[in-house]
This record gives C-alpha cells, sequence and structure tokens, in this order.
C-alpha cells in the first residue's frame, strides 16, 4: 500500500510539473482576433488583428506577419500589445495568414520562446474579375 502511495504522490508531482512547464514555455502570447478561421474575403482583402497577452510579453522586433509564406510584416503595424494590417494579393481559394513571434517565457526570466499562430480565409474573385 505505501508503494502504491508513493507511486500516486510521484505521478501527481510530475503531472504538476509537466502543467508548470507548460504554463512557462507554451502558455500562447498571440490571440488572433481577426480573420476568423474559414473566413471568406473579397477583393478588399482580409484584415488582420492579432493581440499580445499580457502586454509586453511578445518582442515587437521579432514579430513576422505571412500570407501564404510571403513576408508581409511592412504591410502591418506592430507595436507591443499587437499587430493589425490589410493584406492584399490573396490567392484563389484558401490562404494562410500566420503570425510569428518570440515571447518571453513565464520562467526562466528572459527567454525567448518561438511562437505562432496560423489560420486559414478562403477568396473567391467575383465573376468578371479582371486578374490581368
Amino acid at each position: 500500500m505505501r508503494a502504491r502511495a508513493i507511486g500516486s504522490a510521484g505521478a501527481a508531482l510530475l503531472g504538476a510539473a509537466a502543467l508548470l512547464a507548460w504554463w512557462a514555455w507554451l502558455a500562447p502570447a498571440i490571440a488572433v482576433e481577426a480573420p476568423a478561421a474559414g473566413a471568406r474575403v473579397g477583393v478588399e482583402g482580409v484584415e488582420l488583428l492579432a493581440r499580445f497577452e499580457p502586454e509586453g510579453r511578445v518582442e515587437p522586433a521579432t514579430v513576422r506577419v505571412l500570407l501564404n509564406g510571403a513576408d508581409v510584416t511592412a504591410a502591418c503595424v506592430t507595436a507591443s500589445n499587437g499587430v493589425h494590417g490589410r493584406l492584399h494579393g490573396l490567392l484563389e481559394g484558401e490562404n494562410r495568414v500566420r503570425i510569428e513571434a518570440f515571447a518571453r517565457a513565464r520562467w526562466p526570466a528572459g527567454l525567448l520562446v518561438a511562437q505562432a499562430r496560423e489560420v486559414r480565409v478562403w477568396f473567391r474573385p467575383p465573376l468578371g474579375f479582371d486578374r490581368g
């Protein structure tokens, strides 16, 4: 019985350590508010709004915004609390919008951890749309 109790306590400690490691390393710092995943967008482009939570955790100088793998960071405004922009040049069909940045880990202090969030949106040009 005693060995079983010790094993249960060890498993609980291991589980708590894993939860603490997740909280310190992988807790999301980037929250994509727009566009919604699977959104249908038109010729006006797609509006991007991502917040960094809590403010100051993401290092703004490390933010990259990718549209279908192409760097479109210059089309966005980045601040300590998030990134915003309107992206054009979408491909017909599915498009991937990805935000990448380095965020400060909660423990150990000062450690930067790579994080990324990605959403997929759909673009279908109107009939007769001039693609030239």
